[in-house]
């Protein structure tokens, strides 16, 4: 584990590097939400503060970010390492997600174990291609490819998948309007004791849709700044929950 750790710590190194050559630029978000939503799921109640801190070169390609969010009641903290490359409308990502809330039932409280079956973490990899102008349509691919996703043995890792459509079907007068949809499946769910092939992944007690929303952003100008209000209703069909989140960027430079 040692050797894995320092392993991490000298690529994300010789990345700061990198980008410090190349005239890094740094930028900062904090978005402030009635709750938060993830893939079907509602990850934390309450009103949930959210940041993200990100270096990136000078042509926006590379970004190396750290994200944040915790809830007013204190029984929600996340905090995630991020990297990720943005070539026209292809983008690549890897996700260290490592959420820590006080009443987590997994292992919360060792943030640099990375062994496969005691970590509390897990790693999220996405690849996406978001079409512009005349065909606003985006299609985003994510594997969880480590961590707190193993099969019901802890032996292996289960690959739950989650799919992704979302299409922007009106704008006007500061308004984004969209839709998407979401399934979710394991690549390599295993076998029960009968030897029957199990369905369940990280998302869901079996494979199907687990997300469908609608979304409107709203570029709010106040004294020639912008505050992006997000307003989004999320349904999961497979839990039968339904969510509706209202958000707002407050800083974002």
């Amino acid at each position: 584990m040692k050797n894995t750790l320092s392993k991490i710590l000298f690529s994300v190194a010789a990345l700061v590097g990198s980008f410090c050559q190349a005239d890094a630029q740094v930028n900062f978000a904090l978005d402030l939400q009635t709750m938060h939503l993830w893939r079907g799921m509602e990850v934390a109640d309450g009103m949930v503060l959210t940041s993200d801190l990100n270096m990136t070169d000078r042509r926006k390609e590379f970004c190396l970010g750290l994200w944040g969010g915790m809830n007013t009641q204190a029984s929600y903290k996340e905090f995630d390492y991020y990297v990720s490359y943005t070539k026209g409308g292809f983008k690549c990502s890897l996700w260290d997600i490592y959420n820590f809330s006080p009443e987590a039932t997994y292992n919360n409280r060792e943030v640099f174990n990375y062994r496969a079956s005691e970590t509390g973490r897990f790693i999220d990899a996405t690849v996406s291609y978001q079409w512009k102008h005349k065909f606003p349509l985006s299609l985003n691919w994510s594997t969880i490819v480590f961590g707190r996703d193993r099969d019901r043995e802890n032996q292996k890792n289960r690959y739950s998948t989650f799919v992704y459509a979302d299409y922007s079907f009106w704008q006007k007068e500061g308004w984004d309007i969209s839709a998407g949809a979401g399934a979710a499946f394991a690549l390599s769910p295993g076998n029960n004791e009968k030897g029957h092939r199990i369905r369940e992944n990280f998302y869901g007690d079996t494979a199907g849709i687990v997300h469908l929303n609608i979304k409107a952003v709203y570029q709010l100008s106040v004294c020639q700044m912008n505050f992006p209000v997000t307003l989004l209703a999320m349904w999961n069909p497979q839990s039968n929950d339904a969510f509706f989140q209202v958000g707002v960027r407050v800083l974002d430079f």
